[in-house]
C-alpha cells in the first residue's frame, strides 16, 4: 500500500530530523509532528553545551562510530548552506594523574582506529601551546571537534520540513495509541498554555501558535542569530529566577501510564537503608532531608488545603493543573507510519502502547554555569576531563561558546523530575518512578565508590568550580554564575546496566526510539536515516 499519513511523536532534534528525512523519501506523504511543549528543542537538544563529537574513544567499528561519522558527514555541510551558528573550535582531553593517563592512551587508539582526523597526544610541555591556561600530565587533542547551537539546528530541519508540505501541532500531548494491522490510531488531548513545558534554550521564534492543534503550514522559524538572542534572553530569566525565595513547583507532568501520583516520603530513608554507613552519603544527607521535606510539604497540600478563595494554591504549595481539570482524551488522527522519538517520556508512551517496560528511563539533571571570559587565553576551545567507566556521569568540560562566553559543565545527579528545568522543581509522580525502579538502585549500588566524588560538588557551586579549575587554575571563581539546566533520558536496563546505543521497539506500524548514544545530536541526521529505514521496512506489505 502507499505511505500517505506518517506521525512523529516529539519535536526534539530527532524527531524532527526523521520528519524530515521522511520528507525527502516520501515527498507526496502527509507529515504530522506532534509534541506537547509550544516550540522544537523543548528539551533535551535545547538544553547541552554545544559539543559536536568528533568521535574520540568510541568502539572502533561499533555502530555508534558509524552513525558518528555518518552523522558527521551530512551534518557540517547541512549546517554551512543552511547558517546555522557552528564553529571548529579543537577538543583537549586533559589526564591528572597517571590512571587517567593510562585512559586517554587507550582512548587515543580507540581515536586511531576510528580514524578521528588529526587527533594527536600532547605531552605535560606541548599541552600549552594548544591550550595556554591549561596544566595536565598527558593531554589528547581533537584539532577539528566544533560546537553549534543544536537549537538553531533544529529550527532549520523544522523549516525544511514545512517547506515540503508538513506541519506541526504544538501544546498537543500524546497519550496512547491503538496499533492496528496496516495502520495506527493516536490518542491525545490539548495542553493548555500555561502547563505546556517550555524549553529555555530553545528558540523562541519557533513556537508556531497556527500549528496549536491545527493542519495549518508556514514558516516562522527564527535565524540562527536571532535563536541565540532569544536564548541568552531566557538565560537572564532563569538567573533572575534563581535569585528568588526558594519555593517548591510540582510542575504539570504528561504521560504517566500507570504510575500513581502517591507520596514518596520515604525515599530518603530507602537511601538511608541503603548507603547510610557511606561517608559520601552522610555528606549529602542533609541535602536529602531538604527534598524529603518539600515533599512531605507538597504531599500534604494535595487536597487544596491552601487554596485561597479565588481557587489558586497559595504560599509554597505545588502550581499546575490537577488530572480531574485535564482535557479529555480525543482521537488525534490515523497514520500509516508513526515514529515516536519522545526522550524523557519514552519508556511510558511505549508501555501505552503495550510494549515492554523495559528499557527505563532514569532522568539525570545537568546543571551548567557560565562565565563571562572573553580572554581567549583563558580557554581557546573544548577541554575536557578523561571519561571514567566507573563513573560515567562525572565527565565535565569547559568549552568557549558561540558567543565567546565559557560554559562549564555538567554538573550530573539524579533528576527530581523529567522535565523540572527550575531548580527548586520536582514532581512526586517522576521520583516514584526512579525509586520503584529496581535497575536504578542496582546501578546506585554498583556506582556507590565513586558517587564520593561527586556528592559535594552537588552539593555545592565552589566545589564543583574547583574540581573545574584542576584543568584551568586561572578561572575565576567570583565570574562563574547559574547558567542553563538539561535533563538526560538516560535508558536503563533492569541490571542497572546504562543504554548508550540506538535502541528501537516495533509493532505493527508503530515504531519507538528505546534509548539513543550519548552524543546523538551530533548523529542527528544519521540516526534519522536509521530510524526512517526501520520504521518503513515491510511497510508496503
Amino acid at each position: 500500500m502507499s505511505i500517505s499519513r506518517v506521525a512523529v511523536v516529539g519535536a526534539g532534534i530527532l524527531g524532527v530530523a526523521a520528519a524530515r528525512e521522511v520528507t525527502k523519501r516520501f515527498p507526496d506523504a502527509e507529515i504530522t509532528v506532534f509534541d506537547k511543549a509550544e516550540n522544537v528543542a523543548a528539551h533535551q537538544s535545547g538544553h547541552t553545551s554545544g559539543i559536536v563529537d568528533s568521535g574520540l574513544g568510541q568502539k572502533p567499528g561499533s555502530a555508534e562510530a558509524k552513525l558518528t561519522r555518518r552523522g558527521l558527514e551530512l551534518l557540517i555541510p547541512y549546517m554551512a548552506e543552511a547558517g546555522v551558528p557552528y564553529r571548529e573550535c579543537g577538543q583537549l582531553l586533559i589526564a591528572q594523574n597517571t590512571d587517567e593517563a593510562e585512559r586517554l592512551e587507550e582512548i587515543f587508539a580507540r581515536a586511531k582506529d576510528n580514524e578521528v582526523p588529526g587527533a594527536r597526544l600532547l605531552e605535560r610541555h606541548e599541552i600549552g601551546a594548544v591550550e595556554p591556561a591549561v596544566r595536565g600530565v598527558l593531554g589528547l587533542f581533537s584539532p577539528h571537534a566544533a560546537i553549534a547551537d543544536f537549537s538553531a539546528l533544529t529550527a532549520a530541519l523544522a523549516s525544511d520540513v514545512r517547506a515540503a508540505g508538513g506541519t506541526f501541532r504544538f501544546g498537543t500531548e500524546v497519550t496512547g495509541f491503538d496499533t492496528m494491522s496496516n495502520e495506527v490510531r493516536l490518542r491525545g488531548r490539548p495542553v493548555p498554555p500555561e502547563d505546556s513545558p517550555a524549553g529555555e534554550g530553545a528558540p523562541a521564534g519557533e513556537s508556531d501558535q497556527a500549528d496549536r492543534g491545527a493542519n495549518t503550514a508556514g514558516d516562522r522559524v527564527g535565524s540562527g542569530k536571532d535563536a541565540v538572542d532569544d536564548r541568552d534572553r531566557r538565560d537572564d530569566q532563569a538567573h533572575d529566577r534563581d535569585q528568588r525565595d526558594d519555593q517548591v513547583h510540582d510542575r504539570p507532568r504528561t504521560y504517566r501510564g500507570e504510575e500513581g501520583r502517591e507520596p514518596v516520603i520515604g525515599i530518603a530513608d530507602e537511601l538511608r537503608d541503603r548507603f547510610g554507613q557511606k561517608d559520601w552519603f552522610k555528606q549529602a544527607e542533609s541535602t536529602l532531608g531538604e527534598w524529603t521535606q518539600k515533599v512531605s510539604d507538597a504531599w500534604a497540600n494535595r487536597d487544596g488545603s491552601r487554596l485561597g478563595d479565588s481557587g489558586s494554591r497559595t504560599g509554597d504549595a505545588p502550581s499546575g493543573r490537577s488530572r480531574s481539570e485535564a482535557p479529555a482524551e480525543e482521537v488525534l488522527g490515523t497514520f500509516d507510519i508513526v515514529i515516536v522519538c519522545a526522550g524523557l517520556q519514552t519508556d511510558r508512551l511505549a508501555v501505552s502502547a503495550g510494549l515492554d517496560a523495559e528499557p527505563r528511563i532514569v532522568p539525570f539533571t545537568s546543571d551548567f554555569y557560565r562565565s563571562p571570559a572573553t580572554d581567549t587565553e583563558v580557554v581557546r576551545g573544548i577541554i575536557g576531563s578523561v571519561p571514567d567507566p566507573q563513573s560515567p556521569f562525572a565527565e565535565t568540560s569547559i568549552v568557549r561558546g558561540l558567543d565567546d562566553g565559557l560554559i562549564l559543565g555538567p554538573n550530573t545527579f539524579v533528576a527530581l523530575g523529567r522535565e523540572a528545568y527550575d531548580r527548586h522543581g520536582f514532581d512526586l509522580a517522576d521520583i516514584t518512578s526512579t525509586a520503584r525502579s529496581k535497575g536504578f538502585w542496582k546501578f546506585a549500588a554498583q556506582t556507590a565508590k565513586t558517587a564520593a566524588r561527586g556528592v559535594k560538588p552537588l552539593v555545592s557551586k565552589t566545589a564543583f568550580v574547583d574540581g573545574i579549575r584542576r584543568f584551568v587554575p586561572e578561572l575565576d571563581q567570583n565570574d562563574v554564575a547559574p547558567g542553563a539546566r538539561g535533563v538526560r533520558a538516560q535508558a536503563m536496563t533492569a541490571e542497572g546496566e546504562l543504554i548508550d546505543e540506538l535502541t528501537m521497539t516495533r509493532r505493527g506500524r508503530l515504531t519507538v526510539v528505546r534509548s539513543v548514544p550519548k552524543w546523538a545530536a551530533t548523529s542527528a541526521l544519521a540516526i534519522a536515516e536509521t530510524i526512517v529505514d526501520r520504521a518503513f521496512e515491510n511497510a508496503a506489505r
